[in-house]
C-alpha cells in the first residue's frame, strides 16, 4: 500500500537524524486526529500506557487536543510562537525539532 505521508515523514526523521520506535500515521488506520484512534493504534504496537510515551505533533487542533484527550504528554512544536490556549496542556514547548531533541536529551 501507498503511504505517502509516511513517506514525507520518514524523510524529515532521517534529514534530522532521528531514531524513533514507531511511525502511525492517520491515513494507516484511515482516522485522522484528534480522534483516538491513531493515538491508540500507536500505543497498542508499542505495548505501552499513555503516560509511558511522549507525542511531538505542531498541530493544537490535532495533536495536542487528541493526545490531551487521552493523557497522553505532549512536546508541542510551536514554529509561529503561538500563545498556548486556557485547558491545553502541554509538557514541552519548543520552536523547532532540533531544540526538542536538544532539550529531551539533556534530561535523559
Amino acid at each position: 500500500m501507498d503511504r505517502p505521508e509516511a513517506i514525507l515523514l520518514e524523510a524529515a526523521i532521517n534529514f534530522h537524524g532521528l531514531t524513533i520506535d514507531l511511525l502511525v500515521t492517520s491515513e494507516d488506520i484511515r482516522a485522522y486526529k484528534p480522534r483516538a484512534e491513531p493515538f491508540h493504534l500507536a500505543l497498542d504496537l508499542l505495548g505501552l500506557a499513555p503516560t509511558q510515551v511522549l507525542h511531538i505533533g505542531d498541530s493544537l487542533a490535532a495533536d495536542v487536543r487528541g493526545a490531551n484527550a487521552l493523557g497522553i504528554p505532549v512536546a508541542w512544536v510551536n514554529r509561529k510562537a503561538k500563545t498556548t490556549p486556557p485547558q491545553t496542556h502541554v509538557h514541552y514547548e519548543t520552536p523547532d525539532l532540533e531544540s526538542l531533541a536538544q532539550l529531551l536529551t539533556r534530561q535523559r
